[in-house]
């Protein structure tokens, strides 16, 4: 594993600070030898309940911690309520994943640099900001059936976004920095294509940009994808208890 850069570290301790504050019973360590060798981070928004963070140190895997962490995380939701979960390809993790229940749908990831000349004109979009959190909690009723509630709050700080308004079609996407979608949700998948192209229009023209956790019900991301120009790998899972899988929707590893 690698340390992740400084430009990425602060932004991951504030959504994890943000998650204390509003999940602190979901948020778990491990010690060992008075060290903290693992950490686990649920959250709950409108009913629903999702796995903002999973992790174990290496060498100290395979000592049942990652269990107990999972376990002490599920414990802050009911067994039987509608859960998600971003998953890694991590074999043991995935197993964890199902024997508590959870569908594993397998995902995709888009990778490559954009085809400027595809990118289509996009009328209906516009700039997003803390506003539109009523907004974008609307779309998501629609697209998951639970808003985000406060994650926009700190999203809408962190990440440039994206909307769509055509009538009663609707989106928003919020844009990874180097260009592509960090989370898409969208009321119809013509408005979600719209702001997948924003996402993709934002990225550099000579930089690779990548975006992930595209399951089968997201054909309209693939084919947006493969007409930018991207390359198609496998890659992992999204985890799904007691409900349907979002759509059209592309979750975020963190705020689901």
């Amino acid at each position: 594993p690698e340390r992740r850069p400084a430009a990425r570290t602060e932004p991951w301790r504030v959504r994890l600070r943000h998650l204390v504050n509003t999940d602190a019973d979901g948020c778990w360590v491990a010690e060992a030898d008075g060290e903290v060798v693992g950490a686990a981070a649920a959250l709950r928004r409108e009913g629903l309940w999702g796995l903002s963070t999973y992790a174990v140190r290496p060498g100290v895997q395979a000592r049942g911690i990652g269990r107990e962490l999972l376990d002490a995380a599920l414990s802050y939701g009911s067994p039987e309520s509608p859960g998600i979960i971003c998953s890694s390809h991590d074999p043991r993790a995935v197993r964890r994943y199902r024997l508590a229940g959870f569908d594993l749908h397998p995902a995709l990831l888009l990778w490559g640099t954009v085809r400027r000349s595809a990118i289509p004109s996009l009328p209906g979009v516009r700039e997003g900001g803390a506003d539109d959190i009523g907004l974008l909690d609307e779309i998501d009723r629609i697209s998951r059936g639970h808003g985000h509630g406060v994650d926009h709050e700190v999203m809408v700080t962190q990440l440039a976004l994206r909307i769509y308004e055509r009538g009663t079609s609707r989106a928003y996407a919020y844009l990874h920095p180097s260009g592509g979608p960090h989370l898409l949700s969208a009321t119809d998948v013509q408005s979600a294509r719209s702001v997948l192209w924003a996402a993709l229009e934002h990225s550099a023209p000579d930089t690779p940009v990548d975006f992930h956790n595209v399951t089968a019900e997201q054909a309209w991301a693939l084919d947006v994808g493969l007409e930018a120009g991207m390359e198609v790998h496998n890659r992992a899972f999204v985890a799904l208890r007691s409900m349907p899988v979002p759509t059209p929707y592309i979750p975020s590893g963190h705020f689901l």
